[in-house]
């Protein structure tokens, strides 16, 4: 992707040419030195730069991923953590991670599926024979280079003998490639546990699901420790490694060394087999051959467009960047280690190892303790106490002077007292703060992270994307996805809800209108009032997005009041006052479009014009101005 206004054009000598990838702790662009070497420069976001224990986590990646060396890891060549904006270089990999190549091209079989294992495997003796474990194993830490993998992003690993972060009380790691000891007794972590990560990417890379897949964080953390995997699919000798790697004592794991002699006897050719869909427990509507699931579930009628949504009369599309249920089991097992999880979904995995993180952070749950997991499988509707009202939350102040900080955090400025920033970013103190988060589409890179069948599909079974954003859009025609779909989100408004947010701006409302073929406007008000009941619960309010059409329902869908994006340019700002009593917050990208909202609406509402990229301060192309 070619780099972006704001980007920096070098770092540390090295010129950017192109964006890889950006996680929610940094951005990976390739770099070249002044001799013309290639390498994969990691380049920490500025929020977190300044965080004192992100530096530190940040000096650990370099100093870890220094001391492999080895065939299937990328070698650190050039790095400065101590620099303003931290930064580190790589040794550049062209290739995919094996997320995007599962999801694009379906599972592996045989030689490509053996060269998969037999690489992980020496990758994985040559990072624990110096000490090492990686701690987040997953497909987007795989790329998949011609001559084998490559194992990257050693963000949360550690060494054994160190746990200047482990004894803060915080974990991290991807749920569904976690091992169970991650959960129980993080400080007691283990080679073994990268043994059982490996199991589980094996089993994805062959059938293309996760044999610990639940609808959200927590019932997928009650399923690593508790149940056993889901295996249907995989066939030996594969399915037999698995069963020995995701053994729950970490004791009963086999060493790297037997590993790679029990992976040497994976068939070399591919051998044709009938899978059988993997379904996970409290997971209905699975696909019924991995990797190439149809346009719906044959079990779950598509709601059918209605007469008036078949016509495709959507607005241009915007510029800004769109972008839980508790088990008791899992709780109770965390309280006693005195750990609690809070689920952290962030943008794409590629740059930083952060996306789909669990954060086991000290302290207790105080949701509802009266729920078992088979209860809580069952529902998915959130267990949270409904103790707050649409009525009883705290909406932004009207015609309050407001800033839009979803692509960046930085200084409030100067009397600003309403911002709207992404659930990755920490609110700003002493404002009314909006969490943004995306939530009708997946961030560019983290296919990988949502079960296949919950991507809308075309008739030809190819995913669907949002080629603006190169987002893929979430399927959410019948009730039971998008009751799968909210509780994800719902680990996102949790998120917000403990970082100290007021409300949440679920974004992509309107993806339906680009998509008429597809959605159609009941289904998107259907998924949004699911979200907002949550959101209410929580006591966050809830913005509506865009979406100027389904305006008149807010109430009904329970929304509070409106984040409009362009209604200056596009003369809608009238209508979303009438619809949500002048509580509208506009973001404006052109002069135009500032120049007409504020003539006709700055006595009213809340405005301000942004840069199309929403950039930090201090960034190339950073603009903030208002009426």
């Amino acid at each position: 992707m070619p780099l972006r206004p704001g980007d920096a054009e070098s770092i540390g000598g090295y010129a950017l040419t192109d964006r890889l990838g950006s996680g929610g702790m940094g951005t990976v662009f390739l770099g070249h030195s002044a001799s013309g070497r290639q390498v994969a420069v990691k380049v920490v976001h500025p929020p977190y730069a300044q965080d004192d224990e992100f530096r530190t986590r940040f000096r650990q990646e370099i100093a870890a991923a220094r001391q492999v060396s080895g065939a299937f890891t990328a070698p650190v060549v050039d790095a400065d953590p101590d620099a303003e904006q931290p930064w580190m270089a790589t040794l550049y990999v062209p290739g995919r991670t094996l997320s995007d190549v599962v999801a694009q091209d379906g599972p592996l079989s045989g030689r490509a599926l053996r060269t998969l294992a037999l690489g992980l495997v020496e990758a994985l003796r040559d990072i624990h024979r110096v000490g090492v474990v990686h701690r987040d194993l997953k497909p987007s830490n795989i790329l998949m280079a011609e001559d084998g993998p490559r194992v990257i992003d050693f963000g949360v690993s550690h060494a054994v003998d160190n746990e200047a972060l482990t004894m803060t009380g915080r974990l991290i790691g991807t749920p569904p490639f976690m091992s169970p000891e991650q959960f129980a007794s993080p400080r007691e972590v283990t080679a073994a546990s990268d043994v059982f990560s490996l199991g589980s990417v094996l089993v994805y890379a062959a059938t293309g699901t996760r044999p610990f897949d639940g609808s959200s964080p927590y019932l997928t953390g009650y399923q690593v420790m508790y149940e056993a995997p889901v295996l249907d699919g995989v066939a030996e000798p594969l399915r037999g490694i698995a069963e020995r790697c995701l053994a729950k004592d970490p004791a009963a794991r086999p060493q790297v060394a037997d590993l790679h002699r029990m992976v040497l006897k994976l068939p070399g050719s591919t051998t044709p087999v009938t899978p059988v869909a993997p379904v996970a427990p409290g997971t209905p509507g699975t696909p019924g051959t991995p990797g190439t699931p149809g346009p719906a579930d044959p079990a779950e009628p598509v709601e059918p467009v209605e007469p008036g949504h078949e016509d495709s009369d959507a607005r241009p599309a915007r510029h800004g960047r769109r972008g839980r249920r508790v088990l008791i089991g899992l709780a109770a097992a965390l309280v006693v280690t005195g750990l609690a999880v809070v689920a952290v979904k962030t943008a794409g995995e590629t740059a930083g190892g952060t996306a789909g993180e669990a954060v086991a952070q000290t302290g207790t749950d105080q949701n509802d303790s009266s729920r078992s997991p088979t209860a809580a499988s069952a529902s998915p509707s959130s267990s949270a106490p409904a103790s707050a009202s649409a009525s009883a939350v705290t909406t932004p102040q009207k015609h309050a002077r407001w800033d839009y900080q979803i692509g960046g955090a930085y200084t409030l400025p100067t009397g600003v007292q309403t911002v709207s920033r992404s659930h990755e970013d920490p609110p700003a103190p002493g404002a009314y703060n909006i969490c943004n988060f995306n939530a009708l589409q997946v961030q560019e890179g983290a296919d990988g992270d949502w079960p296949s069948d919950l991507l809308l599909r075309d008739a030809n079974g190819d995913v669907v994307y949002d080629r603006d954003w190169n987002e893929a859009v979430l399927d959410i025609r019948t009730a039971a996805k998008r009751q799968r779909i909210a509780a994800k989100a719902d680990t996102w408004i949790d998120e917000c809800a403990a970082k100290g947010y007021q409300a949440v701006e679920p974004d992509n409302y309107d993806t339906f209108t680009r998509f008429p073929d597809y959605l159609t406007a009941d289904q998107a008000k259907a998924f949004m009032k699911l979200l907002s009941a949550h959101a209410h619960e929580k006591g966050l309010a809830v913005a509506q997005k865009n979406t100027l059409e389904l305006a008149p329902d807010r109430k009904s869908v329970g929304l509070d009041f409106a984040v409009a994006e362009e209604c200056g340019k596009w003369d809608e700002c009238g209508e979303f006052a009438k619809a949500f009593d002048d509580n509208v917050l506009v973001v404006e990208y052109t002069a135009e479009g500032l120049s007409n909202a504020c003539s006709r609406w700055g006595s009213a509402l809340s405005i301000v014009r942004r840069d199309q990229n929403v950039v930090p301060e201090g960034s190339d192309g950073y603009l903030r101005t208002t009426c």
